[in-house]
């Protein structure tokens, strides 16, 4: 994308939590020599762990003078260490220990958990343990058991009480699992806890581990690394020079399938289960995505794209948008009536989102939303851009979205008093029924030794951490806050810290009805742990899309996954999303809905 080259590549056969150091270099004679990438990011270097789609993006122009004709690229790897792939939960911890075949077309299941709290009793219910693939197929477990209690049904939920400092082993199959399931895109469990003290303590939890290899066997008896080194090579023509080429002109899109005239008053009917969607995407200086209902799809050498999007009786609502190497983009809705048969769900998950939203009161939608660029101390540099960036996510959700500007709290220059103050009276007056976004933008910091992570707020002192914002603080408010969504937005150096999980792999799986109905608690940052700039792309690019959206529905995942490789093309920082352990995250998402 502009000076940048973006390349994909998989790592696949390695055991699970395997780490490698990868390391990129290029060639421009035919592969007789080859010179290292010295000005990339991404999934390069060392820690880099196994799974598909991984991606680095080179700064062409930092390191050779213009690029045109054939490049060579080669890729070297080596097995670097296996770290554990665990989780925590309200003081339990989930260690992932295998995910392996066994006979009669079954997968199982292997965890270690081990509780660092007070006793209390854990639940799992088989059918909240499932695997899905990178189909979209869902596999829920049919047989579990839990420190040996034994559940033999779908529905059987295996319980266990466990003592302080206790280890148990759970182990869970999957049936009927296709012989071609190599990897899975996501494993979920979901548990309850029941503390007994003065009363009945009840906390649900889900965890969740990404893009995860089905071993051949169970990782206990595998006594050597999966992979020990690869190398792997590819060519292709690019054609950079340093020139800055001005253009404001989006993608031209032009649909085969369906034909502009195959729709009436604007809407196409249809009567099968699946919808074609087929066109070509041109553009002078190339186009570089094409994202269909928040999902990438492939663009051929000519300019054309196609993927089948599957329909639920009623109206659908399908987005095409095309995104050129200069980042115009151009967005296309098109509503579709999918007539009902026997053979049909009854409704859309739109439909089946405005019936739940109508059988109830409305939910509120809250917004808290900080930009701090002043900083007395003189140890912290101020900075120029927060406020204003504060101001125009405010401005685009009051206008767009159902946050009405008497529940939408703006502060400028806040100080860990006001913030504190103000989640205070957040945690009284929000319902359950009601939504939360909270937005930062300022400095950070995350201390190595300490592992803890912070915003710093406008009295915040060089000197002492006394009045800065921990990110343990902000989770336990998170926690303490009764909503059905919160969606934290960090814009923040180190905001990474924030997460105590494995990051999710943003990939939109679930229908917009279940993501609604489970409760949520979500973050998403504009960094690991890592800096940030001042100027920030990934506020820009989230204010673009929340502008450029014409569904009347958009999950925050979707929305994260729709300009997340822009952020990364741009800058040397990988914008982050996922689920906030230890708040009361069931799995769900928030959801913008966009006003009429």
């Amino acid at each position: 994308m502009g000076d940048n080259i973006s390349l994909v590549y998989s790592i696949e056969g390695e055991q699970i939590g395997q780490l490698f150091d990868i390391q990129p270099y290029y060639s421009l004679d035919g592969e007789q020599t080859f010179q290292p990438i010295k000005t990339a990011w991404g999934n390069i270097g060392s820690k880099v762990p196994g799974g598909l789609n991984q991606i680095f993006v080179w700064d062409v122009l930092e390191d050779v003078n213009a690029l045109q004709g054939d490049v060579s690229f080669k890729l070297r790897g080596k097995t670097q260490s296996i770290q554990t792939l665990d989780e925590d939960f309200s003081e339990v911890n989930f260690e992932l220990v295998s995910l392996h075949r066994i006979e009669n077309n079954q997968i199982e299941l292997i965890l270690n958990i081990t509780n660092k709290g007070d006793e209390r009793d854990l639940k799992i219910f088989n059918r909240l343990v499932s695997i899905i693939g990178f189909n979209n197929r869902k596999y829920e477990a049919q047989w579990g058991k839990v420190g040996g209690v034994v559940g033999s049904e779908r529905y059987s939920a295996p319980q266990r009480t466990l003592q302080t400092g206790e280890s148990i082993t759970a182990v869970f199959h999957f049936d009927r699992i296709p012989d071609d399931l190599s990897r899975v895109m996501r494993l979920d469990v979901g548990a309850e806890l029941l503390t007994i003290t003065y009363g009945v303590d009840l906390e649900i939890g889900n965890m969740q581990f990404r893009d995860l290899p089905v071993l051949d066997k169970p990782a206990t008896e595998i006594h050597e690394k999966g992979i020990h080194s690869f190398e792997t090579t590819t060519t292709a023509s690019f054609n950079i020079e340093p020139e800055e080429i001005i253009d404001t002109i989006p993608p031209v899109v032009k649909f085969i399938s369906p034909k502009p005239e195959d729709l009436t008053d604007d809407v196409l009917n249809v009567s099968d289960k699946t919808l074609l969607i087929k066109g070509t995407a041109k553009d002078e200086n190339g186009v570089s995505q094409i994202i269909v209902n928040g999902r990438n799809v492939s663009l051929s050498d000519d300019g054309t794209f196609q993927t089948n999007v599957k329909l639920r009786s009623g109206i659908n609502e399908i987005t095409v948008r095309a995104i050129d190497k200069r980042f115009n983009s151009i967005e296309h809705k098109i509503a579709v009536n999918c007539k009902a048969s026997p053979y049909h769900d009854s409704y859309s998950d739109i439909q089946l989102l405005d019936d739940i939203l109508s059988k109830k009161r409305p939910p509120t939608y809250y917004a808290f939303i900080v930009g701090v660029n002043d900083y007395p101390d003189p140890g912290i540099l101020p900075l120029e851009n927060p406020v204003s960036d504060a101001k125009k996510l405010a401005n685009v959700l009051i206008e767009n979205y159902m946050f009405d500007r008497e529940n939408v709290i703006f502060m400028e220059n806040a100080t860990r008093a006001d913030i504190i103050d103000e989640l205070d009276r957040l945690a009284r007056r929000i319902t359950n029924n009601d939504n939360l976004l909270i937005f930062f933008a300022g400095h950070g910091f995350f201390d190595l030794e300490t592992k803890l992570g912070y915003w710093l707020l406008k009295d915040a002192s060089i000197e002492s951490t006394a009045n800065w914002m921990a990110n343990s603080q902000i989770r336990d408010y998170l926690g303490a806050i009764n909503s059905k969504h919160t969606l934290l937005i960090s814009d923040a150096c180190f905001s990474g810290g924030i997460f105590q999980t494995r990051i999710t792999f943003p990939e939109p799986t679930e229908q917009i009805d279940k993501a609604y109905e489970r409760p949520s608690r979500k973050a998403m940052t504009s960094g690991n742990l890592s800096e940030v700039p001042d100027q920030s792309i990934f506020l820009r690019e989230l204010v673009n899309r929340l502008e450029e959206n014409t569904k009347s529905y958009i999950m925050a995942e979707e929305l994260f996954s729709s300009f997340k490789p822009i952020v990364i093309s741009q800058t040397s920082i990988e914008p982050q999303y996922g689920d906030i352990k230890g708040t009361g995250d069931e799995g769900g998402d928030f959801i913008f809905i966009r006003r009429n």
